[in-house]
C-alpha cells in the first residue's frame, strides 16, 4: 500500500491542481471531537468550507491522518470540483479500508442522490442512520427522501387507480419501499397478491404488517394459512400459538393447531428438533439447531471444524459444529458447549449480531429499516457490555421492546422469539 500511495497522490495532484475557488453547496461532515486528527487535516476541511479545494488538497496531502480518512477527504475535494466519478472512487477505497468511515459513507450517499439514484441513496442514508442514529443531518436527509418519494408514489397510485392495475400496484410497492411503517399500504399490497393466489409475494407483506401490528388477528390467521400451504408447518404452529395467546382456549384455533401439529409430526426431522416448537424457552443446543436449520444454505464449513467435547449424542451436533466454527455461537475455552444452558435475551442478541456480521463477511448485503427516532431502552444502561449490539438490533427492528420500552435482557427466549428474529434477518438478505 505504501509503495502505491505516491502514485495515487500524483494522480490526485494532476486532477486537482490549478483549480479556481469553488462554492461548496453540499454537506461537509463535522469532525468528531475526541478523535486525534492533525492540524493539516483540520485545516484542509476549513479550506474546503471556504471553497479553496486546491489548498484543501495540499493540506490533506500533508496530513498524517489514517489512509481511509485522507481518501474520504480527497473524495470531498473531488465533489467540490463536480468530479463525481473520481469522488466515488475515493469513497469506495476509504470504505474498503474502513467500512465504518462515516465521512466516506455520507459522501457516497450524497453522490447517489446527486446522480438521481434515489432508491440507492435512500438505502445508503438508512445504513448510515443505523450507524449514527444521533446524526441530525443524516436523519433529516433520510426522512426528506422518504417523505418526498412516498408522497410522489402515492400520488401516482391514485392517478392509476382503476385505470392501470399494473402501474397502480408498482406505485404502491414503491411507496411501501420508502415507508414500510405505513402498514395500510403494505396490507393493501398483501391482500392484492393473496386474492390473485400469489402466496410468494403476499407472505412477506403480511409478515411486515405483523411486525407493526403484532396483535392483528386477521393477519395472523392469514399467515398461519399461508405457512401451511407452503409447507412451513413450524411457522404455522408458532403463528397459531400467537393467536391462542390472544384468544386462549378458542376451539377453532385449538383444532387448527392440533391438525397442523399432526402434519408436522410427519416431517422428516429429529423428534427433539420438532419438540422445540412446543416449548416455552430454548437452550443453547436448540438455538444452534434453529440457526443452523434456517441458515443452512448460508453457513459454510470453509475451515477445519471446531473441536467440541460435550456434544456427542446431541440431535443438533452438526448445527452446533457449524455455528461455532463460523463464530456465530461460541464454545468455552475448555472446548465445551454447555448445550443445556438457557441463554437470556442479552446473549441471544450477541448471537444475532454475530450471525449478521458473518453474513456480511461472506459478501451478503442486508437491508434493515431503521427506526426514527431511535428508541430509548428503558431497562438497559449504555454501560451494559452488550448495549451496542442490543441497541443496533432494536433500531434495525430485528428485536423489539415490550409495551413499556423494556428489553428484559435477563429473560429467556422462546422458540417464537428466535424464529421471528431469524426470519427478519433472512428477509433482509438481498443477495
Amino acid at each position: 500500500m505504501k509503495a502505491m500511495l505516491p502514485a495515487a497522490l500524483m494522480l490526485l495532484t494532476v486532477a486537482c491542481g490549478g483549480v479556481k475557488p469553488v462554492t461548496v453547496d453540499f454537506h461537509l461532515p463535522v469532525l468528531e471531537s475526541g478523535t486525534f486528527l492533525d492540524s493539516f487535516y483540520r485545516q484542509g476541511w476549513e479550506q474546503l468550507r471556504q471553497g479553496d479545494s486546491e489548498a484543501a488538497y495540499r493540506s490533506f496531502q500533508n496530513s498524517v491522518a489514517p489512509l481511509d480518512k485522507k481518501q474520504a477527504a480527497f473524495g470531498y475535494v473531488f465533489m467540490a470540483r463536480r468530479k463525481y466519478s473520481a469522488a466515488s472512487e475515493q469513497f469506495a477505497r476509504a470504505l474498503e479500508s474502513n467500512p465504518a468511515n462515516l465521512e466516506a459513507g455520507t459522501g457516497r450517499a450524497m453522490i447517489l442522490e446527486f446522480e438521481g439514484r434515489t432508491a440507492e441513496a435512500f438505502c445508503a442514508y438508512g445504513g448510515l442512520l443505523l450507524q449514527a442514529p444521533d446524526d441530525a443531518w443524516i436523519k433529516l436527509k433520510y426522512e426528506s427522501i422518504r417523505s418526498d418519494a412516498t408522497q410522489a408514489h402515492l400520488l401516482e397510485a391514485e392517478q392509476a387507480k382503476g385505470r392501470d392495475d399494473g402501474r397502480y400496484l408498482r406505485a404502491l410497492e414503491q411507496a411501501s419501499f420508502y415507508s414500510p411503517d405505513m402498514t395500510a399500504i403494505t396490507l393493501q399490497i398483501a391482500e392484492h397478491y393473496y386474492a390473485e393466489g400469489d402466496l410468494q409475494r403476499s407472505l412477506p407483506r403480511y409478515e411486515a404488517v405483523l411486525e407493526k401490528e403484532p396483535h392483528n388477528e386477521a393477519v395472523l390467521l392469514k399467515l398461519a394459512a399461508i405457512y401451511e400451504k407452503k409447507e412451513k408447518l413450524d411457522l404455522a404452529i408458532v403463528t397459531l400459538d400467537r393467536l391462542l395467546a390472544l384468544k386462549p382456549g378458542d376451539p377453532f384455533l385449538e383444532s387448527e393447531k392440533k391438525r397442523v401439529r399432526d402434519r408436522f409430526q410427519e416431517v422428516t426431522l429429529p423428534e427433539k428438533f420438532k419438540r422445540i416448537f412446543f416449548k416455552t424457552e430454548v437452550n443453547r443446543e436448540e438455538l444452534a439447531a434453529l440457526v443452523g436449520y434456517y441458515f443452512d444454505r448460508y453457513i459454510e464449513m470453509d475451515r477445519s471444524p471446531e473441536i467440541i467435547t460435550d456434544i456427542d449424542g446431541s440431535f443438533a451436533r452438526e448445527q452446533i459444529i457449524k455455528t461455532v466454527t463460523a463464530g456465530i455461537l461460541r464454545a468455552r475455552p475448555d472446548h465445551t458447549f454447555a448445550r443445556f444452558v438457557t441463554p437470556d435475551r442479552s446473549r441471544f442478541a450477541v448471537t444475532l449480531q454475530a450471525l449478521i456480521d458473518y453474513l456480511r463477511q461472506k459478501g451478503h448485503t442486508l437491508r434493515f429499516t431503521p427506526l426514527t427516532p431511535a428508541p430509548v431502552i428503558a431497562d438497559l444502561s449504555p454501560l451494559h457490555k452488550e448495549f451496542q449490539a442490543i441497541s443496533s438490533l432494536i433500531n434495525s427492528q430485528v428485536l423489539a421492546l415490550d409495551d413499556r420500552g423494556n428489553f428484559n435482557p435477563t429473560s429467556p427466549v422462546s422458540p417464537a422469539d428466535v424464529i421471528y428474529a431469524l426470519k427478519k434477518i433472512l428477509n433482509a438478505i438481498e443477495n
